[in-house]
């Protein structure tokens, strides 16, 4: 699952994992908001996504606009390593 690291203005940051149901509410958000498909948007769109998963999350958050003035940047942070499981059979 990809991750996002997210910078806010006030100095400090969060690390947010991005599910493909928050990149689907991005894209659905993008279409209705005339953005046009994530490949046309995708900083505002990667914006979109990491908002979502935080709502979804269940943070009580502003609108999208006003939250955006709060974030200084965001970047892909790197995914954790899941340990590789042994095979079971063995």
């Amino acid at each position: 699952m990809a991750t996002t690291r997210i910078t806010y203005t006030d100095g400090t940051s969060e690390t947010v994992p991005i599910t493909m149901r928050a990149t689907c509410k991005a894209e659905a958000h993008a279409i209705d908001m005339g953005w046009g498909p994530i490949t046309q948007s995708p900083v505002r769109s990667g914006a979109y996504a990491a908002y979502a998963a935080l709502r979804m999350a269940g943070r009580n958050l502003p609108d999208f606009e006003h939250w955006l003035d709060t974030v200084a940047s965001f970047d892909l942070a790197a995914a954790k390593e899941e340990p590789e499981e042994g095979n079971p059979t063995d």
